[in-house]
């Protein structure tokens, strides 16, 4: 290459960041990814109701010569459903919070946004690198330390080359992850738990007593379904002393027996499924849609919205379902792990192939994917609950189950001291899920049925207390 090329390539890779590569990418990878989510809810749709679906709309859109009649299995439909968003009327209803009526949906794609910084998308990336230290610097190490991209770290000492005496190979490593923080699940949490406020004050500054019911529904549905997601998080996080989400996927990168991924979701099959359900509710998908329930409540929160305002609040929806389908991935799935994607024994993460590591990415990606679509699945199989439903769901199933895991766990951590690396302690775990499972199974039956709450109340000088036969009539 040219010399002033190689001068560009060595300045952009040194000043500029990986993590805001990555950050580009993910950022722009999960909006077309949403766009495209939104057609995928459409297929799935169609072929649980044994109908075609979106199959008309090419990229030509009609008028792009060549390519104008091909309709490509219906892939323009996304950018087609933008254009009409964009180009709708934005509709404003008389009386309501001008601004709490903008800020609403930007607040809400703004914190599911931010809660993709530390997704573990491919471990950590190793490289090397040879430098000439100038006369002048006193300190290898730290002039090394100028030379290799922002963010990335150096691993052990530079490596004098050569018989000159002033060249050096440095070993520098960087994670594939936008954040790295100590807290990472933790702060994913956290950050997803704002959304709410973004339904909530959109549904009060609407000033329609139907959207404000909405808020209030999710409200109640985010205070319930948090506590049986965070105590299923916390039995991972007991296992193994981290909230770190790089760290909890570095812990699965192994097999038991040499043949079974020490994946989390087999020693822990009962966390996966209680924190299945939560994201199902805190997504506000069906069969937990009561903050929308338009049957019941028109559209709920977002009834007065239109045009880019709606579209923010959808595609908070939908990029709110990748994040936490991701975390799900990363706590009981292995993270990006696959066969030949592993690196050395010592340190599975690692690898010195940027393909490699893009490949990783990759996996992560798809097995969220799949999540995703256990969402739609969900959605067009099972009828939405009734609001009290909900809440018993939550109050007398989940949190008490939860509470009993989080302790179980705790006791088997203490028998094997905490050592979970042990397939002993795996194994017992998923005996202990399997045993509180049919507990759990006979106990529900001994358990008291909730009062009805759809039986006939009389009311006092009303005609209607008692419905008359039609022979009494005569």
């Amino acid at each position: 290459m040219p010399p002033m090329v190689n001068t560009i390539i060595d300045w952009v890779s040194t000043n500029i960041p990986p993590w805001l590569w990555i950050l580009l990418v993910c950022h722009f990878a999960i909006l077309g990814t949403v766009a495209y989510l939104i057609l995928l809810e459409r297929k799935v749709a169609s072929w649980v109701q044994d109908r075609l679906g979106p199959n008309r709309v090419g990229l030509g859109f009609g008028i792009i010569p060549i390519i104008k009649n091909w309709h490509m299995g219906g892939l323009g439909q996304p950018l087609a459903d933008g254009v009409k968003f964009i180009l709708k009327e934005d509709y404003r209803p008389a009386g309501v919070d001008k601004v709490l009526f903008t800020l609403a949906p930007g607040a809400m794609i703004l914190m599911v946004i931010v809660s993709i910084a530390v997704l573990p998308w491919g471990g950590t990336y190793q490289s090397q690198k040879t430098i000439t230290v100038p006369a002048t610097a006193t300190d290898v190490t730290a002039y090394a330390g100028t030379q290799i991209p922002l963010g990335s770290s150096i691993v052990g000492d530079p490596t004098p080359v050569g018989i000159t005496g002033n060249q050096y190979t440095i070993t520098y490593q960087c994670s594939f992850q936008i954040a790295k923080l100590n807290i990472g699940v933790l702060f994913i949490l956290a950050v997803l738990s704002l959304t709410v406020y973004g339904v909530v004050i959109g549904g009060w500054a609407s000033n329609n007593k139907y959207s404000f019911l909405g808020g209030l529904r999710a409200t109640a549905n985010m205070i319930s379904y948090e506590i049986p997601m965070g105590l299923s998080v916390l039995c991972i996080v007991l296992m193994f002393g981290t909230l770190q989400l790089d760290e909890i996927v570095k812990a699965q990168l192994h097999n038991w027996a040499g043949i079974v991924p020490a994946w989390n979701v087999f020693s822990q099959p009962l966390a996966f499924v209680m924190f299945l359900i939560c994201i199902h509710a805190e997504a506000n998908r069906a069969p937990f849609d009561m903050a929308e329930a338009e049957q019941e409540l028109v559209g709920g929160y977002h009834t007065e919205y239109s045009a880019m305002r709606f579209a923010l609040f959808f595609l908070a929806e939908y990029a709110g379902m990748i994040t936490t389908s991701a975390v799900l991935v990363a706590l009981f799935f292995g993270g990006w792990d696959f066969p030949g994607l592993r690196g050395p024994a010592n340190d599975p993460a690692l690898s010195t192939s940027l393909i490699i590591c893009i490949a990783r990415s990759l996996v992560f990606f798809i097995k969220t994917v799949v999540v995703i679509f256990v969402f739609m699945w969900v959605r067009w199989s099972l009828p939405r609950f009734r609001f009290d439903q909900l809440m018993m769901l939550a109050w007398r199933a989940l949190i008490p189950m939860s509470l009993a895991l989080l302790l179980m766990t705790a006791i088997v951590l203490t028998i094997f001291h905490g050592n979970i690396s042990d397939g002993r302690a795996s194994l017992s775990l998923l005996l202990a899920n399997i045993a509180m499972m049919i507990v759990f199974g006979v106990v529900s039956t001994w358990i008291p049925a909730a009062p009805a709450t759809n039986r006939k109340l009389k009311v006092l000088g009303s005609r209607y207390s008692k419905t008359p036969l039609p022979a009494e009539l005569n």
